[in-house]
This record gives structure tokens, sequence and C-alpha cells, in this order.
């Protein structure tokens, strides 16, 4: 201590036979000292809940529909199960993203398809069936499931963002060999894409996880072939480089969910 008084250049404390005690100097190092102290053991503890994943923020990026399905599911969990965790979105079309992962500015992406993107790890996470939206009153519209080669004449309503690019390409490898489909393209959002389908000009294929709202003159029918409905993939991907515990607790509640529906 002396010798930090001589570094300081004052008396902390007057040392007397009868014994030691703080000068009104040292009083004022002294409770300056314990803030420090303090201030140093919340930002340990903080730096360890968050080394934990107890605390801290993740950033989803996906055009999966929240309303609905196993991507709300999945967070709404994980959000319960760390309630001192926070979420925030990224909308867009599959390249925006994954470039969005890419760039540090999402943790992690969840789109249609898994196939290998160069640079990031990917998790396959769950399957849903396809839908076909129809105009309330629409031939199909009280089928149980639609089966593709009945849709060859009719007109396909897509987003130009989103999952519009890959819906159409799907719509298309599945449509009967030598039918070419007939396309719409809209710069529109899920709930005016559908608000077309509710007009009668045309339809439009979601996944299950897209209907979880009622839209005025819109009925949703399975669609499929003879074998049963159409099933589309989410799929996962990150940056494997990127070290935030959020994403490897929110990966590790997918891989749980995944091994409990059988891989």
């Amino acid at each position: 201590m002396r010798a930090l008084e001589d570094d300081l250049g004052v008396s902390l404390f007057e040392r007397r036979s009868s014994g030691v005690t703080t000068t009104e100097t040292g009083e004022r190092f002294l409770d300056a000292a314990r803030l420090i102290l303090a201030a140093i053991d919340d930002a340990a503890a903080s730096a360890r809940s968050e080394g934990a994943g107890a605390i801290g923020h993740l950033v989803v990026a996906s055009y999966f529909s929240f309303s609905h399905g196993q991507l709300r599911d999945s967070l709404l969990t994980f959000l319960g199960q760390n309630p001192r965790m926070s979420f925030s979105m990224v909308e867009g079309g599959r390249e925006h993203l994954l470039r969005a992962v890419r760039r540090g500015r999402a943790d992690i992406a969840v789109v249609l398809t898994a196939r290998e993107e160069l640079g990031l790890d990917s998790l396959p996470s769950w399957r849903e069936p396809a839908l076909v939206a129809l105009p309330d009153g629409h031939r199909l519209a009280d089928r149980e499931l639609v089966v593709w080669s009945e849709l060859v004449t009719e007109t396909f309503i897509t987003t130009a963002s989103g999952s519009g690019p890959e819906v159409r390409a799907m719509i298309q490898g599945l449509l009967p060999i030598g039918h070419a489909a007939r396309f719409t393209t809209h710069e529109v959002g899920r709930e005016a894409m559908f608000n077309l389908v509710g007009a009668k000009l045309g339809v439009a294929i979601v996944g299950e996880s897209a209907t979880g709202a009622a839209y005025p003159g819109v009925v949703f029918r399975p669609v499929g072939d003879e074998t049963g409905p159409t099933m589309v993939e989410a799929a996962a991907y990150w940056d494997p480089k990127r070290d935030n515990p959020a994403l490897r607790r929110f990966l590790a509640q997918l891989r749980a969910n995944q091994g409990s529906r059988g891989g």
C-alpha cells in the first residue's frame, strides 16, 4: 500500500501506534475502487452469461411466415427458454438473405431447399406440405388433394421477391412434361398475393406455414400427386466462423427438433 501511496503522491492511511485509519482521500479512493470492482464483477457476469448463451441477440433471415409452422414454433420455444435473449428478423429473397449471413448482418438464414452454398454450413430443418391457394368457389376448392396435372390450365401468381423465384422453379418442375406454367409476377408481399387469389386472378403455391391467417375468398388445399402431398424442405444456413453464443444455442435447438422428428 505504501508503494501505491508513493505512486499516487497522497496518503490513503494514517498509521499510528493505536492502529491504521483511512484518510479522507483514502475513503474517497476506496469508495471509487469499490464501484470499479462492482462494475468489473457485473461485466464478468454478463460476459459469462453471453458465453453460455443465456443473454444476447439473434438475427434470423427468412421469408418463411411467422404466423404458423415450424419456424414460429422453434423461435417461440427458443425465446421462452431464453427470456433474456432478444431477436430480430431480416426478410428478402434467397440471395439477399444468404448475403446478409455472409456479411454478418444476420446470424442464420432459413430458406427453401438444402443445397451447397459456398462458405456456409447448412442444416436441413423440417419439411411441410405444399398447398395451393384457390379462389373460393374454384372448381378444385372441394378437393382433399389437388393433383398437379389438374393445374396445367391455371395462372400461377408469384411474388418477385421472397420465395417467389424458387416457387416458380418448383411449379415448372412439378407440372406434367410438356405443359409450360403460366405465371404473373407481382412486386407484393404474401398478404397482397393472397388478395389477388381472392380476387380470382389466379392461384398460388405456398408452404403450410404461410396459412396461419385467414384471407377473404381464399381456400387452401394440399397439392401433390397420387402418392400424397408434395413436401417442401426448409434449410438453415450460417457462417461457421461467426462466434455468437445465441446462434450456437439456436442451432442446438434446431438439431434437437430435427432429431425428435426422426432426422
